[in-house]
């Protein structure tokens, strides 16, 4: 994390935390305030050189040449397999390309992409410390502009903001430490939005169905099964990409058999990655993706069938295997 940008957050009545950071809630927050979140889990992959959007090309599910200034993309990098090994946002920028990833895989994805760099003017920077995340949750009546009207678009001025998918009103910036102070300070100090914390955008997230993969859900599914499809995140005419036969296969033959869900539970505590679904007569039939624990209540997102289920009988393989509710909205 930026070094600015952390002491900026102490400063704001943060406290730090082997590394995650923990804004103090208020007391009965307005419903219909704007929030402000730090956005911890994800970190900024740059790629740039001559050869760095043909590189790109070859490596990922999604279409890098109708990428634009305005127009940003969900993808993934996948195996042989076609299974994700992690998925991100994609911004095409100056001098190159600003790719939007969780921070846990951030090394390893380095680490397997410059095996295909081989003799290409591609270079693969880590910019962790050079960008800052901020996550924006609109109100409905205390907002800046200009502001990007459509879904995964994206303004540079005044500030670099990318609309999220699946919401009316989620933003997120991509700014250095000065802008991103200077952002966070205009919404907290003018429009009176509230500091929330990093586990409440991983909420907003979970509840829009945008699909993280960690270290423990790498290389475990294939887009479809995390609705990247859904997301734009996959092009099926763009040509060759590592894993693209399986996931081309998977979309021409209509044999896509599990998809994400999104499902709540009453579990004390939220299951961890990869957690077992369990059907009514003790069978594993899915497995959790990531979940987040709010009040009394856990959400989560759920790679379950996709067919028809028996969803009221569908129980975590924990000690104490409480049952989840599938979320219909």
């Amino acid at each position: 994390m930026n070094q600015a940008w952390k002491s900026f957050l102490i400063e704001q009545q943060t406290r730090i935390n082997t590394e995650t950071v923990h804004i103090e809630k208020t007391d009965d927050l307005d419903k219909q305030a704007g929030q402000v979140c730090p956005v911890i889990e994800l970190a900024v992959l740059t790629v740039t050189g001559n050869d760095a959007a043909r590189f790109l090309q070859g490596q990922v599910t999604c279409n890098i040449n109708e990428l634009t200034e305005q127009k940003c993309s969900f993808g993934a990098f996948c195996n042989v397999k076609g299974r994700v090994i992690a998925n991100f946002f994609v911004i095409k920028s100056n001098d190159g390309f600003l790719l939007i990833l969780p921070t846990e895989l951030l090394d390893s994805i380095i680490e397997k992409l410059r095996k295909y760099i081989l003799r290409s003017d591609v270079q693969l920077i880590d910019s962790r410390d050079e960008y800052c995340l901020v996550g924006i949750n609109k109100s409905s009546s205390k907002f800046f502009t200009p502001v990007p009207e459509h879904e995964l678009h994206m303004l540079a001025e005044p500030f670099r903001l990318i609309k999220l998918p699946l919401s009316k009103s989620r933003y997120i910036a991509v700014e250095s430490s000065e802008k991103a102070i200077e952002l966070w300070s205009l919404l907290t100090q003018e429009h009176d939005y509230h500091a929330s914390t990093p586990e409440q955008w991983r909420l907003f997230d979970i509840e829009d169905k945008i699909p993280w993969v960690d270290q423990e859900t790498s290389e475990e599914y294939i887009p479809q099964m995390l609705n990247l499809d859904q997301l734009g995140g996959i092009s099926f005419n763009k040509g060759c990409y590592t894993g693209q036969e399986i996931v081309a296969r998977t979309h021409y033959l209509g044999k896509t058999k599990r998809m994400l869900f999104l499902a709540e539970s009453n579990a004390a505590e939220a299951p961890p990655p990869n957690a077992a679904i369990l059907d009514g007569i003790g069978q594993t039939i899915g497995k959790v993706l990531r979940a987040q624990k709010e009040g009394n209540t856990i959400k989560l997102l759920a790679v379950l069938p996709n067919c028809e289920l028996d969803s009221e009988n569908l129980i975590l393989d924990t000690t104490a295997k409480d049952k989840i509710r599938l979320i219909t909205l």
